[in-house]
């Protein structure tokens, strides 16, 4: 009888740890790519964006996540899904009457497998700002700041804790 209870709560556990192998977004940075002469410089990391206003943003900008595993198991199939939404503000008007607008840009990226106890970063580079910036400017607003929210799509057995990280910048008006 014992060794049938010994069984079953080891096998209980050995299930339970690899239900709640899952992957977790330990954090979410930013990085830019300058243009220079016919180049690009290195992506370097950047806390905010410094745009002329009303004009097209020049530098190439990614957000890179670092999601971890820290089961001790492989997970595999992994899908992260990532939001983007601006702070409009009406142009002329005080920052405090901003608000945050839906988000413009909702994308997929796809892990094939995080390892178990590893860690991987994972680039986001699909952000359509210019096209954001045109429709805004034409409107008669602008915005101050850009929200990126990232969420690994839960499985089934998982737990909701640190699925989802957002991170936001802000974005600096520059005279010409």
């Amino acid at each position: 009888m014992i060794k049938k209870t010994v069984s079953f709560v080891g096998f209980f556990l050995l299930f339970s740890m690899s239900v709640s192998a899952q992957v977790r977004v330990a954090a979410v940075s930013w990085e830019a790519s300058s243009p220079q002469a016919k180049t690009w410089t290195p992506f370097m990391p950047i806390t905010g964006l410094k745009l002329q206003t009303h004009k097209k943003m020049t530098d190439k900008l990614r957000a890179i996540f670092t999601v971890r595993n820290s089961s001790m198991s492989a997970v595999e199939g992994i899908v992260l899904r990532y939001s983007l939404r601006l702070r409009l503000i009406k142009a002329g008007d005080n920052l405090e009457n901003g608000v945050w607008s839906v988000p413009f840009r909702v994308e997929e990226l796809r892990l094939a497998k995080v390892g178990a106890g590893e860690s991987r970063q994972v680039r986001a580079t699909r952000f359509e700002l210019n096209g954001q910036i045109k429709k805004l400017v034409g409107a008669g607003f602008w915005f101050d700041a850009l929200k990126l929210e990232v969420m690994v799509d839960p499985r089934y057995g998982d737990g909701l804790s640190g699925i989802v990280q957002e991170s936001v910048i802000a974005v600096t008006t520059v005279k010409n």
